[in-house]
């Protein structure tokens, strides 16, 4: 049959149907590519996940590196610091009058530059 012989409502109902079967084509096309992409953002996520938590575990450990570096330089220094009070008091009790002396003098010479210091913010 051709088009001269096709009737008018035959011709809009051809039209209806083309149409309807492009709104489908579109449709399925559509929720393809819908489908394919959350695919793609599923193996992303699946692969992206390991990377993270590699990542989160890479992390942990440096802290955990810094943490244990810090309180091993806390330790070392608590000990120095032991040893040198230590070796302060065996100093004082085996010299008492010159360890009297020592902090007179630098006793006397911290309050002068505390005066130098007032004076010279005075001046300003």
């Amino acid at each position: 049959m051709n088009m001269s012989t096709k009737s008018s409502s035959q011709l809009a109902d051809d039209a209806r149907q083309t149409a309807s079967d492009a709104i489908d084509s579109t449709r399925a096309y559509a929720q393809n590519a819908v489908n394919a992409a959350g695919e793609k953002v599923r193996d992303f996520k699946r692969d992206a996940e390991p990377t993270v938590e590699q990542i989160a575990a890479r992390v942990q450990q440096a802290v955990q590196r810094g943490l244990d570096a810090a309180s091993t330089t806390s330790a070392r220094a608590q000990r120095r610091i032991e040893a040198a009070a230590d070796v302060t008091g065996k100093y004082i009790s085996g010299q008492p009058m010159r360890s009297v002396l020592v902090a007179a003098a630098a006793g006397a010479a911290i309050a002068a530059l505390i005066a130098l210091a007032s004076r010279r913010r005075d001046e300003y």
